[in-house]
């Protein structure tokens, strides 16, 4: 037999509840409201300048051999606080790379766009959010690269010609679409799993181990804590060019 006494307190504990639950997340909000009062303005917090260690720079040799095959070094998730400081480390090192970026935060960052195309290096589609693509329907995925390619043509990079899924999640519909946008899906064959926060010697050593030619790396800039990856560059550089390999952008 139904209780409908019972039913009324439970349906009470519920609303108590969600309404406790609620106010938790009302004083959370505007804690942080408080905290970073530039976040009510669309304002994303930003941590102090990296700058890069002089150490990193010390015995940079710009020398490309080429003996043995190219090698792509490339990096995703970006522009973020540790591009420039990347950006710096390749140039010392005379390194051209293919960054595939986000168009969320390209409006962040645009100077960072801008210098990494004068440096020479390739400016990439990575979608708008980093979502599963074979998550999303076909005018989803087109928007995704579209708003990406429009980011950064605004931001003064040639349009890109090539996209990078995320988590490299493809199928034919992100293939028939990714075709549609003119772009060319383009993968890895070496993770350095810097993002899982990976010692920088264990980055350097993962790549100069498993390389070989035509090799492409996936680094990532835009990650929270790349700093062991800008740590590892001048070890990747100088590993992969003491074997006779020189580095290049994407083709």
């Amino acid at each position: 037999m139904a209780n409908p006494a019972g039913n009324r307190r439970a349906s009470l504990r519920r609303t108590a509840f969600e309404m406790m639950v609620g106010l938790l997340a009302l004083g959370a909000t505007l804690l942080v409201y408080l905290s970073f009062p530039s976040l009510g303005a669309g304002a994303e917090p930003r941590a102090e300048k990296v700058t890069v260690d002089p150490e990193l720079l010390k015995s940079a040799t710009t020398g490309n051999p080429c003996t043995a095959g190219e090698v792509a070094l490339t990096f995703d998730d970006g522009p973020g606080d540790y591009t420039e400081p990347i950006l710096e480390v390749l140039r010392a090192y005379g390194v051209k790379a293919t960054f595939f970026v986000l168009g969320s935060k390209v409006s962040r960052r645009p100077e960072t766009i801008r210098t990494a195309i004068r440096d020479g290096h390739l400016v990439e589609n990575h979608t708008w959010d980093h979502p599963h693509l074979t998550d999303l329907t076909p005018a989803e995925i087109e928007a995704q690269i579209t708003r990406t390619q429009q980011a950064l043509t605004g931001a003064g990079a040639p349009a890109p010609t090539m996209l990078r899924a995320p988590f490299n999640n493809q199928d034919d519909t992100v293939r028939a679409v990714a075709a549609k946008q003119g772009l060319k899906l383009t993968q890895w064959d070496i993770d350095t799993n810097d993002w899982r926060g990976r010692g920088s010697q264990d980055i350097a050593a993962a790549v100069v181990a498993q390389v070989r030619p035509g090799s492409v790396v996936l680094l990532h800039d835009g990650i929270q804590d790349p700093s062991n990856t800008l740590n590892a560059l001048p070890a990747i550089i100088k590993g992969i060019r003491g074997l006779g390999y020189c580095t290049a952008t994407l083709s």
